[in-house]
């Protein structure tokens, strides 16, 4: 049992790992927004990563985010339309 144990780990352990990236979602809302997402630098040498809307609005994502829950409004209820 110990030898099938230490078999696997070394087998694991030899496997290449494959890493992925997790989209950001406020960015991903952005482009459901038909907007398209900017990353802007600070001063202080930061980021922030904002969306330019259509109507040339500029949001913080996480900001337009939160506004809509994470769900695309009607166009009727859309203030950036």
């Amino acid at each position: 049992m110990k030898t099938a144990s230490l078999l696997a780990a070394c087998l694991l352990l030899g496997a290449p790992m494959t890493a992925h990236a997790i989209p950001n979602p406020a960015a991903v809302f952005c482009l459901k927004m038909s907007g398209k997402p900017v990353i802007a630098r600070l001063p202080d040498g930061g980021a922030i990563g904002l969306c330019r809307l259509p109507n040339n609005g500029i949001v913080e994502e996480w900001t337009l985010f939160r506004m809509f829950g994470g769900k695309v409004p009607a166009p009727r209820d859309n203030p950036f339309r």
